[in-house]
């Protein structure tokens, strides 16, 4: 579910929202309801993402889970460090949250343009693991005036925290947004050296996906379907829909998908060719890797053999994208 509100957009965000009051909640939420209803389906899982989720109220929130039916495996509510509710939360069943916590280094959040600072953060994330085993920490790296230390600082401080699972992405510069004017960008080199870094700093947690470590259990049971390609429903402006077969979208326009009935905006069938190569794509971003005869000459220090598949490599994964497009 694609909670699209904010209670301000980030200058690095192009996704699907709008900067909200709350005036617009309950239509929201009435009419994802029905959809919900109408869909009469039993979800292993729910994701709540946004935006930011954690803005519906409670009563809101409870509505959406209930109109979704069944007994979902995982159930979780993207959530900003400040207006955190973890009670309210837990109360409501969800089983994990993530926090979008970033960074914790008061400048660098300034620039991002978040509301929270770092002691905001440390106080949210002090909250969350009272209350939730599973709590995902979001990071970003690769901000312009971040520092390789600051960075080690960071992880270092976040890897005695202990999380359950861990999220960290380059900072990208959108189209549309205020960030792809920024001059000053770290150089890819740089990015490489953060990334390195997470990896030797989280080698205790299990590097599952490109972006995503994890403790033993506590991987993602959702995102998992997307990497495997298994069937999933999106509701909410933006939302894609996918069966196995085909793949459907919602029209992006807050607005507009408040006021239309038919909020489809497109669909495609995927072709034999299409299935193959996003089963590449997507396999190759995961530790189980991809079933491949043979490893193509030039490519054996990015991928290698593990249990029988193909996975990439410690440098593989700092070139992830060059080696998918040269494999494809």
């Amino acid at each position: 579910m694609h909670v699209p509100f904010c209670r301000k957009r980030c200058p690095y965000c192009a996704f699907t929202l709008i900067e909200s009051d709350g005036a617009l909640h309950e239509r929201y939420t009435a009419k994802v309801e029905r959809q919900l209803r109408a869909a009469a389906v039993e979800p292993r899982t729910l994701y709540f993402g946004g935006g930011t989720p954690s803005m519906l109220s409670r009563d809101q929130l409870g509505r959406l889970i209930a109109a979704a039916g069944g007994r979902p495996e995982e159930i979780t509510v993207e959530c900003n460090p400040e207006g955190l509710d973890v009670d309210a939360l837990r109360g409501l069943g969800v089983t994990r949250i993530t926090l979008g916590i970033q960074a914790l280094d008061d400048g660098l959040l300034r620039f991002l343009g978040r509301e929270h600072d770092a002691e905001g953060a440390r106080r949210a994330w002090r909250a969350a693991s009272k209350a939730f085993d599973n709590v995902c920490v979001d990071l970003i790296f690769g901000v312009p005036g971040q520092t390789l230390e600051g960075w080690k600082a960071t992880l270092a401080e976040v890897r005695a925290w202990a999380p359950a699972h861990v999220s960290l992405y380059g900072l990208t510069y959108e189209k549309g947004t205020p960030f792809e004017k920024v001059r000053n960008r770290l150089p890819e080199a740089g990015e490489r050296d953060m990334y390195l870094a997470a990896m030797d700093a989280l080698a205790a947690w299990r590097h599952y996906e490109i972006s995503n470590f994890a403790r033993p259990g506590f991987e993602s049971r959702h995102n998992r379907a997307y990497w495997e390609g298994r069937p999933y429903l999106g509701f909410g402006p933006g939302a894609h829909s996918f069966d196995g077969a085909a793949r459907w979208w919602n029209i992006a326009n807050v607005a507009a998908w408040l006021e239309r009935e038919d909020v489809v905006a497109g669909r495609e069938t995927l072709t034999p060719e299409q299935v193959r190569i996003e089963g590449l794509m997507l396999g190759l971003r995961t530790d189980v890797g991809v079933e491949l005869a043979a490893i193509p000459k030039g490519l054996e220090s990015y991928l290698e053999r593990h249990e029988g598949r193909v996975r990439l490599t410690r440098a593989g994964r700092c070139v992830a994208d060059t080696i998918i497009a040269r494999l494809i």
